[in-house]
């Protein structure tokens, strides 16, 4: 009898201990410090879906070490530093995640709020703000992850990009608009910096703050000095939409390019065919046509899970997933947190695309490496005019698309 007692008292303690290191079943948790409400929040659906497949993929094949992956949200809205600080400690102290995947994730807040933990931190935005937070300290932020190039680096294309575009501009006049965050004021400093390289003159930099909707007063100004180009980046959908709608009551002979914003699902939504011809830039999407079997099926399979197609940046944050799984797959352990680190950088990585990615010295990947995208708006969908290329200066086009004129453009 008591030699019953005492096993069963034994294999008790084992089960509580194999509960304790997470070997009895339970759940592996991500956090996803998503902007769920707000002006982000439209990117943040994107990103949680791009999440979610991921997860779901993986939890459908058996799981992560023979364990299930459960998603744990947190609301950043607009990323203000104390928003940022309280989903590091809630998730990562009180939820008890492995590993974090976010979106955009703020601008240098972002990298000292999870820093101060050794958990895995995958963020989609390389934002040189963030950056330069990582450089200060490499060995106490070797958690952190970017998944994208910093802001700068999209703009020299775009600059490259509109002056081999086929089109005979009426001028070689520029005027920007841009938010003043990190991503609208590091694009609009880039396009200044490459502008005359490329052969532009800008004749116009208007700074905006988000929620700005009437767009009148620099409209005005707009049609006084009738640019060829006038280049938007803000990355929200209400704006954008607003700035389009004003825009056309009169437009001028320019082309019309949104950045970002003209990417995001709701624009396309909203804009119907007025959006036609607009010019979009897309950090990380899966262009068309379809450069592999895999990248047409990972989209078939975002079009059955969500019912639309992947217009923003659900690809990154699923990679990002994907090669987090495999560090923890090689490593054995999903709470070996410096060894995963390690792994993922020092590792390449296979994208659905086909392409081999890895962070460099910054912990980020190279648009040159995984390129973005330069699109326009045609017959309601975007299609991809050109990718990044190596020799920035000379960038090619994509395949067989062809740039449409706007119908706006009177010729």
């Amino acid at each position: 009898m008591k030699m019953k007692l005492a096993c069963m008292i034994m294999i008790k303690l084992i089960i509580f201990s194999l509960a304790g290191t997470g070997l009895a079943g339970e759940s592996i948790k991500i956090g996803t410090p998503l902007a769920l409400t707000g002006p982000y929040a439209g990117d943040g659906v994107s990103y949680f879906r791009g999440i979610k497949m991921a997860v779901d993929e993986i939890n459908e094949a058996g799981g992560l070490l023979g364990r299930q992956i459960e998603i744990v949200k947190f609301d950043t809205q607009d990323f203000a530093p104390e928003r940022v600080m309280q989903a590091a400690d809630t998730l990562i102290r009180s939820e008890r995640v492995h590993v974090l995947h976010a979106g955009w994730a703020g601008w240098g807040q972002d990298v000292r709020a999870y820093g101060k933990y050794n958990v895995p931190t995958f963020v989609f935005n390389g934002s040189l703000n963030s950056v330069l937070v990582y450089r200060s300290n490499k060995k106490k932020y070797s958690n952190w992850f970017h998944l994208t190039d910093i802001e700068k680096n999209f703009s020299i294309d775009e600059a490259f990009v509109m002056k081999n575009l086929p089109y005979e501009f009426p001028n070689r006049k520029l005027a920007i608009i841009a938010t003043d965050d990190s991503w609208g004021t590091e694009i609009a400093k880039g396009l200044v910096d490459n502008a005359k390289d490329a052969g532009w003159e800008v004749v116009m930099k208007e700074v905006v703050p988000y929620g700005t909707m009437k767009w009148e007063p620099l409209l005005t100004k707009i049609r006084r000095l009738k640019p060829g180009w006038i280049k938007v980046e803000i990355a929200s959908a209400p704006e954008s939409n607003a700035f389009l709608r004003q825009f056309l009551k009169s437009p001028t002979q320019s082309l019309l390019h949104l950045g970002y914003g003209a990417v995001l699902e709701d624009f396309l939504s909203n804009s119907g065919k007025e959006a036609e011809g607009v010019i979009a830039s897309n950090a990380l999407a899966i262009p068309e046509p379809y450069p592999t079997p895999e990248a047409e099926a990972w989209v078939n399979n975002y079009i059955k899970r969500f019912g639309s197609s992947p217009r923003t940046n659900s690809l990154p944050v699923y990679t990002g997933v994907k090669f987090w799984a495999e560090a923890v797959e090689k490593v054995g352990k999903v709470d070996d947190y410096e060894a995963i680190n390690a792994y993922v950088a020092n590792n390449k990585f296979k994208t659905v695309e086909g392409r081999m990615i890895q962070f460099d010295e910054d912990h980020k990947i190279p648009v040159t490496s995984w390129p973005g995208n330069t699109m326009q708006v045609q017959d309601g969908k975007l299609v991809t005019l050109f990718l990044s290329a190596k020799d920035r200066k000379n960038p090619t086009p994509y395949k067989t698309n062809k740039f449409h004129i706007p119908p706006w453009i009177k010729r």
